[in-house]
């Protein structure tokens, strides 16, 4: 099998247990348990209070389980730092690249196809743009980082690489997608989740490149950033 041994300072085998008991509860259970909290308390929320708290708790607890490893990975920077700044620069233009020919390959099969997660992004942003900001680009990404690239992939490419890279990217899509599954028609969810593969593709390849975790959060703030500039517009 295929491995890869250039992720540097991979999580300790207490993280992977502890991350792997956290994984079900950040896709699913916190996101019912929330629901269910504001129909027991007939709570009036927003969409974006409602989401900032969903994105704020898993922020804190991916800080509160995986500090160790982020600080790990922090202080490995300026020990391949050239290498760090070239896999950013690079996973950016990757991003970029894959998602050009995804969109006219989608232009074809699904002109004005609307994403619905982008959807619910816009819908946020004209309630409170600065706090969508803070979820989209700082506490989003460390959280999705973290647990897709620094436990799933990386956990699973020291043994196979392109296994890896598959079930990663395979994630990535459905959490961003599946919590849409009765909202819309199945082919746009699934052309929907086809979005989020040159995304899964670039981060995936930019830690595997930098060997260090904060480069594909860095990456992924930046492509969000960029998304929510465009909102401006």
């Amino acid at each position: 099998m295929a491995r890869s041994s250039r992720l540097g300072a991979g999580m300790t085998q207490a993280e992977q247990i502890c991350g792997w008991c956290y994984l079900p509860f950040y896709v699913v259970l916190l996101g019912l348990i929330l629901s269910y909290l504001v129909r027991l308390l007939d709570l009036s929320v927003s969409t974006l209070t409602l989401n900032f708290a969903y994105t704020l708790i898993n922020f804190s607890l991916t800080l509160l389980i995986f500090h160790r490893f982020l600080y790990r990975s922090l202080c490995n920077i300026p020990q391949r730092f050239w290498l760090f700044i070239q896999a950013i620069i690079l996973g950016f233009v990757f991003y970029f690249a894959l998602n050009w020919l995804l969109s006219i390959v989608l232009l074809y099969l699904a002109p004005g196809l609307q994403n619905p997660n982008d959807g619910l992004v816009s819908i946020m942003a004209d309630t409170s743009y600065g706090l969508t900001l803070v979820c989209t680009v700082l506490l989003a990404p460390l959280v999705e980082e973290t647990l897709v690239r620094g436990l799933l992939f990386g956990t699973i490419a020291r043994r196979h690489r392109i296994l890896a890279y598959l079930i990663s990217m395979l994630f990535f899509a459905a959490i961003h997608t599946w919590q849409y599954a009765l909202l819309v028609p199945w082919q746009t969810l699934l052309l929907s989740a086809l979005q989020y593969l040159p995304a899964g593709v670039a981060l995936g390849w930019t830690y595997e490149k930098a060997g260090n975790i904060w480069a594909p959060f860095l990456v992924h703030a930046f492509i969000n950033a960029l998304s929510m500039g465009l909102q401006l517009f």
